[in-house]
C-alpha cells in the first residue's frame, strides 16, 4: 500500500513545524522507562470501594496507566477496544463495511499516516510522562486480555466476546483514538468527513475570469438565498448539539462554610467513547486525582483534588473555518494567494474493505490540500455549492484548530489534577491542551472560576468582518447562524493570528484574550456561550469565533436560563432549602436534582388560559383538535410543573414543547425566540428571565398552541403512553430485566437535570446521552475533599456485572456516594480484597 509513500502533504509540514516549538511539560516525578519503544517493571495497586469506583496507586506514570488500564478494562473493555478499531484506519478490513467505516479509515490514514510515521510527528515528540501514560494504559489492556481471553469477554450490546477486531494494543493505537476524539467536533464530525470525502478532483476549467469574479459571487449568493437554506440548516444543526452540560462554581461569598463549592453536570452520551467512568488515581507526592474520563482516556477529565475542583460544558465556539480559494483560469490545481499562486497537493489512500465471504477489496481515495488545509465539497446541502470550480470560479477549502491539540491535551489536564488553588490552575489551562469545552473551577479557598479556554482558530471580530465580506461569505454565515464561516483564501490578511501566548505555532487565541471571570460570587454554565457566565456580570467584547451559539445580547437556552434562576432562589430562599441564604452540599444537591421545567414555568398558565378560551367556544379551531387540546390541558392543570418520578403530565409538556421547537424553535442556538409567541419579548438586559409566556392577544397563537397540544396527545397515544401516567412509569433504563425510574427531562424543556431520549412505542427508555457523571465537592478545614458524587449509568457495560445497573438505580432514588478519597476513607470503605498487579 501506499497511503504514506510519498511527499509529505501540507498537513504533515504544519503539524512538524508546531511539534519542533512544544513547550516541555514540567513534573515533579521523572518517568524512568528505557525509552518510547521500551520495557520497565510496572507496578500498580488497585482497591476498589462501594459501587466498583477503582483507587489505583503506583510510584510511576506508566505503571499508574498500566493499574488503570486493567481496572478500566474490567468493567469495560470492549467499548475502547471498539473504538481504537474504529480509529485505526483498518474498521473496514478488522469490521467488514457494516460495522467498520470506510470514510472514516480513509480520513485517517490521511491524517495519521502509518504507525511508524505516527509514532515521529505525534507521540515521540510528548513529554516523557504523557507518553509513558499512552504505555501503560494500552499494557494494562492487554494485561486484562490475556488474563481473560477472548472466549470470555464481556456480552451484550457493548460487548466484543470473539470478535474479530479484538488485539493487543500499543500505545499508538491509543493515541490514534485520543486524536480521533479531538476531531469529532471538526474534521471527523459526520457531515465534513462526507464532505471532504465527497471531493473528487477538478471537473473542468475555472468557469470564469479573475475580472468577472464579483459578478460570478454575486449569482452563487443569490442562487445560495434561493435554494440552499433548509440544506445548509441541516449543516449548521449538526455543529449544534444541544445535549451539552451544565456546570456551576461557587465562592465563598456564597456557600455557608465560605469555602469553595462545585456542581459538574456533565450531559454526556450513555453509550460509546462518550461514556464516563469514575477513578481515583495517586503517583503518592506527585498527583492525587478522583472523578471521571471518557472511555479510555488515561487521565482525570472532570473532578477534584485534595484542593480544587473542576468540571466543564460542551462549548459551540468556532473550531475550523472555510477559505474560499479563487483557482486559476488556466490552471484547476492552483488558487490565488496574495500577488501569486500556491498549488493544490493530492494525497492518494488505499485501505482494505473485508466482505461477509472473509475475502478483501482494496479501495483508493485521493485527497486534495491547500495549504489552509483540505479540500471539500458542499453539495450534500446545496447542490450550487457542488463542482471544481463552483460557478464563481472558486473551491472551499477547511483549517482545522483542533488537528495538534492532543498533544497538549494530557500535559493540561495532569497539570490540572496537580493544581493547588485556582492560581495553578488557571496556570494549567494556558496549554490550551483543551478542544471543545467551558471550564468551571472552585477552590478551598473560596475562589470560583469560568473560562472559555478552548481551541479556537485567531479569527479577530475585525478580521473576521472583513474576511467574510464578500457575498458568498455573508450568505453561508446567515444561513448556519455563522455555524459556517467562509473566509477570504486569496490574501495572507485572512490567515489565523497569534497572540505572544498563544502555543507557538498554533494561531490559536492566547490565555490573555480569553473570556475568563474569577470570582467569589458564582459562575455557571449551560452551553449556552461565555456571556452570561454570571448574571451580573456579563462578559462582553470578544469576537464571535469565541461562541457563535447564544453570542452576546441574545436570547439564552432555558436550560441556561435555569441554572441562574436556581441560584437566584438560594440566594433569596425561595427554592425550598432552607432559611438560611447560601449553600451547602446538600442545597447544592437539591439544586441539581430539583427537576423544576422552566419552560412550564414561563408559559403553562397562558397555554391552559388558552385551552380555556377553547373550551368556551372562541378560537374557532377543529373541533376535534380541540376535544384532544382540552384533554391535553385537563393533565396539565394537576401537573406539578416538574419532571420528577411522581410527577403526571410531564409527557405531555415534553411532547408539546417538542413540536414548539419545531415549529418556532432556532436549531442552531437551541432557542424559541418567535417574537410573535412571546408575551415579554428578550431583553438583554434581562436575559435570565426573558422572553416569558405566551401572548393570548396574537390569535394565531391560539391555533399554534391548539394544534401542538393535539400533536402531543396523537404521539402519546401512538406510542401507548398515557397521558397522566407518572413519569417514572414512562421514563425508565432497562437494566436486564428491571426498569428502573429516570427522573429528569429533555434538554429543551428548560430542566436542568437532562434525559436525552425519544418516545417510542411504550414509552422513554432509549437513552442517548444526559446526567452521566455528576459531582458536588466542597471542602472544610480538614485535610480530604467532600465530594458526593453519582454515575447515572453505572461504571460497567458488562450485563454480567453487579455494576451494570446499581448506579443507575441509586440515580434514580437521588441518593449520592461519598467518595473516599483519603486513605483511611478508602479503607473504611474498600470492597473486595486489595490487587497488586505486576508485569
Amino acid at each position: 500500500m501506499h497511503y504514506r509513500g510519498r511527499a509529505m502533504n501540507a498537513s504533515a509540514r504544519f503539524a512538524i513545524s508546531l511539534l519542533v516549538t512544544l513547550v516541555p511539560f514540567a513534573s515533579a516525578c521523572s518517568d524512568s522507562s528505557s525509552g518510547p519503544g521500551g520495557s520497565r517493571h510496572l507496578s500498580a495497586q488497585i482497591r476498589r470501594t462501594e459501587y466498583g469506583i477503582p483507587h489505583v496507586t503506583a510510584n510511576d506514570w506508566e505503571s499508574l496507566a498500566f493499574g488503570y488500564g486493567y481496572a478500566y478494562s474490567q468493567d469495560d473493555y470492549c467499548v475502547t477496544m471498539r473504538e481504537i478499531a474504529l480509529a485505526s484506519g483498518r474498521s473496514a478490513e478488522l469490521m467488514g463495511e457494516s460495522e467498520g467505516d470506510p470514510g472514516a479509515d480513509f480520513l485517517f490514514r490521511f491524517l495519521n499516516g502509518t504507525k511508524d510515521e505516527f509514532r515521529a510527528r505525534f507521540v515521540d515528540v510528548l513529554p516523557p510522562e504523557v507518553q509513558a501514560l499512552g504505555r501503560g494504559f494500552a499494557a494494562g489492556m492487554n494485561r486484562y486480555l490475556a488474563d481473560t481471553g477472548l472466549a470470555d469477554l464481556a456480552q451484550g450490546p457493548a460487548g466484543c466476546r470473539n470478535a474479530p477486531w479484538v488485539y493487543e494494543v500499543d500505545d499508538v493505537d491509543l493515541w490514534m483514538y485520543l486524536r480521533r476524539i479531538a476531531l469529532a467536533g471538526s474534521s471527523d464530525l459526520g457531515v465534513i468527513r462526507d464532505a471532504i470525502l465527497a471531493v473528487s478532483g477538478p471537473t473542468g476549467a475555472a468557469r470564469v475570469s479573475t475580472a468577472a469574479a464579483a459578478d460570478a459571487d454575486r449569482a452563487l449568493a443569490d442562487a445560495l438565498r434561493d435554494t440552499a437554506a433548509p440544506g445548509l440548516a441541516n449543516l449548521a444543526r449538526s455543529l449544534a448539539e444541544h445535549g451539552g452540560s451544565n456546570g456551576i462554581a461557587l465562592g465563598r461569598d456564597l456557600t455557608r462554610n465560605g469555602k469553595g463549592m462545585l456542581l459538574g453536570n456533565p450531559h454526556q452520551p450513555w453509550n460509546g467513547s462518550g461514556r464516563w467512568y469514575e477513578i481515583h488515581l495517586t503517583i503518592p507526592g506527585v498527583y492525587d486525582a478522583a472523578g471521571a474520563a471518557l472511555q479510555g482516556l488515561p487521565w482525570v477529565g472532570i473532578g477534584f483534588n485534595r484542593d480544587v475542583a473542576w468540571t466543564h460544558t460542551v462549548s459551540q465556539a468556532t473550531r475550523f473555518t472555510l477559505y474560499q480559494l479563487a483557482l486559476d483560469p488556466a490552471n484547476p490545481l492552483r488558487y490565488r494567494y496574495d500577488d501569486g499562486w500556491r498549488d493544490i497537493t493530492t494525497d492518494t489512500i488505499e485501505i482494505q474493505v473485508r466482505h461477509d465471504d472473509g475475502s478483501l477489496e482494496t479501495r483508493s481515495h485521493t485527497f486534495y490540500s491547500s495549504h489552509y488545509g483540505l479540500i471539500l465539497n458542499l453539495a450534500a446541502f446545496s447542490s450550487i455549492l457542488d463542482g471544481w470550480p463552483m460557478v464563481n470560479g472558486k473551491i472551499l477549502a477547511m483549517r482545522d484548530a483542533n488537528l495538534l491539540t492532543p498533544l497538549r491535551s494530557a500535559q493540561q489536564w495532569i497539570a490540572v489534577g496537580q493544581s493547588k488553588d485556582l492560581d495553578g490552575f488557571t496556570d494549567a489551562l494556558r496549554t490550551i491542551g483543551n478542544p471543545v469545552f467551558h471550564t468551571l473551577a472552585a477552590d478551598r479557598f473560596g475562589d470560583a472560576f469560568y473560562g472559555e479556554v478552548s481551541a479556537v482558530p485567531h479569527v479577530t471580530q475585525a478580521q473576521l468582518e472583513a474576511c467574510t465580506a464578500s457575498l458568498v461569505g455573508q450568505v453561508l454565515a446567515r444561513a448556519t447562524s455563522n455555524a459556517i464561516l467562509a473566509l477570504d483564501g486569496s490574501t495572507s490578511a485572512c490567515e489565523w493570528g497569534e497572540d505572544g501566548d498563544s502555543p507557538p505555532g498554533s494561531n490559536l487565541f492566547g490565555y490573555a484574550s480569553r473570556p475568563v471571570l474569577r470570582t467569589t460570587d458564582y459562575v455557571a454554565n449551560g452551553n449556552n456561550s461565555y456571556w452570561i457566565a454570571n448574571a451580573a456580570r456579563p462578559l462582553t467584547g470578544f469576537p464571535l469565533v469565541m461562541g457563535w451559539t447564544q453570542w452576546e445580547n441574545t436570547p439564552q437556552s432555558l436550560r441556561a436560563r435555569m441554572g441562574h434562576v436556581l441560584v437566584e432562589a438560594r440566594k433569596d430562599t425561595s427554592d425550598g432549602q432552607g432559611a438560611e441564604p447560601g449553600f451547602d452540599l446538600p442545597a447544592l444537591q437539591g439544586l441539581m436534582l430539583a427537576n423544576r421545567v422552566l419552560g412550564a414555568e414561563i408559559a403553562v398558565d397562558d397555554v391552559l388560559a388558552i385551552c380555556d378560551r377553547a373550551a368556551a367556544g372562541g378560537g374557532g379551531a377543529d373541533q376535534e383538535v380541540t376535544a384532544k387540546a382540552i384533554a391535553a390541558c385537563d393533565v396539565l392543570r394537576g401537573w406539578d410543573r416538574h419532571v420528577d418520578l411522581a410527577s403526571r403530565g410531564a409527557q405531555v409538556w415534553t411532547e408539546f414543547w417538542r413540536g414548539m421547537e419545531a415549529e418556532r424553535g432556532d436549531d442552531f442556538q437551541g432557542v424559541v425566540r418567535d417574537g410573535e409567541l412571546w408575551k415579554v419579548d428578550f431583553d438583554r438586559d434581562d436575559p435570565v428571565h426573558t422572553p416569558r409566556g405566551v401572548d393570548t392577544t396574537v390569535e394565531a397563537n391560539h391555533t399554534l398552541v391548539l394544534s401542538l397540544l393535539a400533536g402531543a396527545v396523537d404521539a402519546l397515544t401512538a406510542a401507548g403512553v398515557p397521558l397522566d401516567a407518572p413519569w417514572g412509569e414512562v421514563q425508565f433504563y432497562p437494566r436486564n430485566d428491571v426498569n428502573i425510574p429516570l427522573h429528569g427531562g429533555n434538554n429543551g424543556l428548560g430542566t436542568f437535570g437532562v434525559i436525552g431520549v425519544p418516545l417510542e412505542p411504550g414509552g422513554y427508555f432509549d437513552v442517548d446521552y444526559g446526567n452521566s457523571y455528576i459531582q458536588t465537592v466542597t471542602w472544610d478545614d480538614g485535610d480530604c475533599p467532600i465530594a458526593d458524587t453519582i454515575l447515572t449509568h453505572s461504571q460497567s457495560t458488562d450485563p454480567a456485572s453487579p455494576h451494570y445497573g446499581d448506579q443507575t438505580a441509586l440515580y434514580s432514588r437521588k441518593e449520592w456516594i461519598r467518595f473516599p478519597y483519603c486513605e483511611a476513607e478508602i479503607t473504611a470503605h474498600q470492597v473486595g480484597e486489595t490487587l497488586t498487579l505486576t508485569q
